[in-house]
C-alpha cells in the first residue's frame, strides 16, 4: 500500500525596483573681462635738414662764372701781367746798361717781345674738389605717452541643476505555500 504523501511548494516574494537615475547639469557663463584700452601716443617733430650745395668753383673752373667774379679775375691777372712788365723791364734796363756784353741787347728784347704771349686768365683751375657740399641734420623730438590696458572682469557664478533621481519598490512576485497530497486517496476527517 502506498501512502499519500503531502507536497509542500512554496513561493518567495519578489521585490521590483524601478530607478530613475538622477540628472546634474552645471553651465558655467564667460567671464566679462570690460576691456579698456588707451592707445599709445607718439608725437614726432622735426625741423627741416639743411644741405647747401655750393658749385661756384666748379662753374668758374667752366668760364661760366658770375660777371663779378670774371671782372675781378681779369682784373687781378692784369695786375700780375703789369707787375711782370715791371720786372721784365727792370731787368731788361740792367741788360741794356751793361756794356760789356758784346751781344746786341735791344735786338734780342725785341724779338722776345715780339712774340711773347700775356694769357689773362678768365677760368677757375679745375679740380676734383670744386663743389662744396654742407648738410647739417636737424635734431628729431620724439615724445612717447604710454598706452594703458585697465581690466574691469566679472565673473559669472555657475548654474548648477540637480534632478534628483526616483527609486520606486513595488512588489513583483506574491509569496505563497501550497499543500497538495500526492499519491493516493485519502479520505480522513480530522
Amino acid at each position: 500500500m502506498q501512502l499519500p504523501r503531502i507536497q509542500i511548494s512554496q513561493q518567495y516574494t519578489k521585490i521590483g525596483l524601478s530607478k530613475t537615475p538622477g540628472q546634474l547639469s552645471i553651465e558655467q557663463p564667460n567671464a566679462e573681462l570690460n576691456l579698456h584700452r588707451e592707445n599709445v601716443k607718439v608725437n614726432v617733430s622735426t625741423e627741416k635738414s639743411q644741405l647747401e650745395i655750393d658749385s661756384t668753383v666748379a662753374w668758374s673752373a667752366l668760364g661760366s662764372s658770375k660777371l663779378i667774379e670774371m671782372r675781378d679775375r681779369i682784373a687781378q691777372s692784369a695786375f700780375d701781367i703789369s707787375m711782370q712788365n715791371i720786372a721784365e723791364i727792370a731787368q731788361n734796363g740792367d741788360r741794356m746798361m751793361e756794356i760789356t756784353n758784346h751781344s746786341n741787347a735791344f735786338a734780342e728784347i725785341a724779338r722776345q717781345n715780339a712774340f711773347k704771349d700775356r694769357p689773362v686768365e678768365l677760368t677757375g683751375e679745375p679740380s676734383f674738389d670744386n663743389v662744396d657740399i654742407e648738410y647739417r641734420p636737424s635734431a628729431v623730438n620724439i615724445e612717447v605717452q604710454p598706452g594703458s590696458i585697465t581690466f574691469d572682469p566679472v565673473l559669472n557664478s555657475p548654474r548648477v541643476q540637480y534632478d534628483p533621481g526616483k527609486l520606486e519598490t513595488y512588489i513583483k512576485q506574491k509569496n505563497m505555500i501550497s499543500f497538495s497530497v500526492v499519491g493516493g486517496k485519502w479520505d480522513a476527517s480530522i
